[in-house]
């Protein structure tokens, strides 16, 4: 497993950062209260995905066998399946709704090339294990470019509330 998911979760950290800029700003109130508490929500999803991916990493650094590398492999499957029901509750502002769907929807593409890598591990194949850990790097990384696009997103959403 790479140490590149981590570097997921910290892309959504600015949310409450930009919110608490903009409650004291213009544009209507309510409707900064609603981005406000959206980005909490979001923010405390990405906090719990932070704390869960350190322990992962943990993990991986103490695997001793295959068993091992599965039930890391697995936790990290059930966790991203988590944080993307998680987003996928919250109910974003209007004008950051496409960026939000675009962000759950980057967790959903990351799924797959866990549960592959999962399987190969399962199947005891060792070339399918190899070509399912080198997608799934070269997924987590455009998994990482599609966060930061939708952090990017709802960021210059968040601001318009203020205008």
């Amino acid at each position: 497993m790479s140490r590149r998911p981590s570097r997921i979760a910290s892309l959504c950290a600015s949310l409450v950062a930009t919110l608490l800029i903009l409650t004291g700003c213009g544009g209507q109130a309510q409707e900064v209260r609603d981005g406000d508490r959206y980005a909490d929500r979001v923010n405390r999803v990405q906090q719990r995905f932070e704390r869960d991916l350190q322990a992962v990493r943990k993990s991986v650094a103490g695997a001793e066998d295959r068993a091992d590398v599965q039930r890391v492999a697995r936790r990290l499957s059930q966790r991203i399946n988590a944080v993307e029901q998680q987003l996928g509750a919250i109910e974003p502002p209007e004008v950051v709704a496409d960026a939000h769907r675009r962000l759950v929807d980057a967790f959903a593409r990351w799924r797959a090339p866990v549960d592959a890598f999962r399987r190969a591990l399962r199947d005891r194949d060792v070339d399918a294990t190899l070509q399912a850990k080198a997608t799934f790097d070269t997924e987590t990384a455009a998994v990482e470019e599609r966060v930061n696009d939708a952090r990017s997103r709802i960021n210059e959403g968040l601001r318009k509330l203020a205008d």
